[in-house]
């Protein structure tokens, strides 16, 4: 009884622990566009962000708007490259 005790213990601890890490590993892309027109302009806006399997990321995000004034855009982008030799040890073989 003690061994199916702890079994269950042991199974309904590891539960969070499996989800977890499928909610991470299926993390890898998001895509957002919106845009709106109307009489007095138009306004469009749109955000992405991805990883891949070697640790590489991106972000990107762009607004752009026009009116009877004017028109404005905005942009912001980051990346950043996947690096698994971070303490240089990769000419060890390490």
């Amino acid at each position: 009884m003690r061994k199916l005790n702890r079994g269950i213990a042991a199974s309904v601890l590891s539960l969070p622990l499996v989800l977890g890490a499928t909610g991470v590993a299926a993390a890898d892309s998001f895509e957002q566009h919106n845009a709106a027109a109307g009489p007095d302009g138009a306004a469009s806006q749109s955000v992405q962000a991805g990883t891949d399997g070697s640790g590489n990321a991106s972000y990107d995000q762009q607004q752009s708007v026009a009116g009877p004034d004017g028109a404005a855009s905005q942009s912001t982008s980051a990346s950043t490259g996947g690096d698994d030799d971070l303490l240089g040890l990769g000419i060890l073989g390490l």
